[in-house]
């Protein structure tokens, strides 16, 4: 039945894709805390009560990583599909990703006792924790800027540009796990190939995109 003479379907429509998108929102985070959630009740109630450190340290930078394949695989998709969906979902699962490294790197640190002195002298002399820590660091300024606020300040140019470290951010997570034996080979083979379908992908279309910026510059 077409609408009623004068009746604008629009916001009514707009209230739905709100409440649509707001519970996404909503299964997203649930979805995203379950992982930290059975570690908590494992570590307080379960099997992991004896010695939880070193599932928790491995686990948090395995979720960690896994986000963040997560969330650069959201705009190749969003692009393919002619999605929004994915771009509403995008920051969340990135600030679940920074925010999981920092447990990894809390508790790690915890397992030491925080003795500063011996954790930095370990960074130092194992070359997969150097790599891992280097890659937590990158995830610094993308959580510091994930805001609509930091795009505005940046512009939203300078902010994209910024936001190409979550590649060598993950790219270095994945390295740290390799080296330091903490992967199954089926999570090395399928967590490799979409980290190199993805970095594939944006070299691809940053070199699309330069090569349309020269053809205009010198047509």
């Amino acid at each position: 039945m077409p609408p009623a003479l004068g009746h604008d379907p629009r916001p009514h429509e707009a209230l739905v894709t709100r409440l649509a998108r707001r519970s996404l929102k909503l299964v997203l985070f649930i979805a995203a805390s379950l992982p930290l959630l059975a570690l908590a009740r494992g570590v307080f109630r379960g099997a992991l009560a004896a010695n939880p450190y070193p599932s928790v340290i491995q686990s948090t930078g395995l979720w960690s990583l896994r986000l963040l394949l997560i969330g650069l695989l959201l705009s190749p998709l969003a692009r393919a599909g002619q999605w929004s969906w994915p771009l509403d979902i995008r920051r969340m699962v990135g600030l679940f990703a920074s925010f999981y490294a920092l447990v990894h790197l809390v508790v790690w640190g915890k397992d030491y006792g925080f003795d500063w002195g011996f954790l930095a002298s370990e960074v130092t002399a194992r070359p997969y924790l150097a790599v891992g820590f280097a890659g937590a660091l990158l995830l610094v300024p993308l959580a510091a800027t994930s805001t609509d606020g930091s795009v505005r300040r940046l512009g939203a140019r300078a902010w994209r540009r910024l936001h190409w470290l979550a590649y060598p951010a993950a790219g270095l997570a994945y390295l740290h796990f390799v080296m330091a034996g903490r992967f199954t080979r089926a999570e090395i083979l399928i967590d490799g190939l979409v980290l190199a379908a993805l970095l594939t992908l944006r070299l691809a279309r940053a070199g699309r995109r330069h090569l349309t910026a020269l053809r205009t510059q010198y047509p």
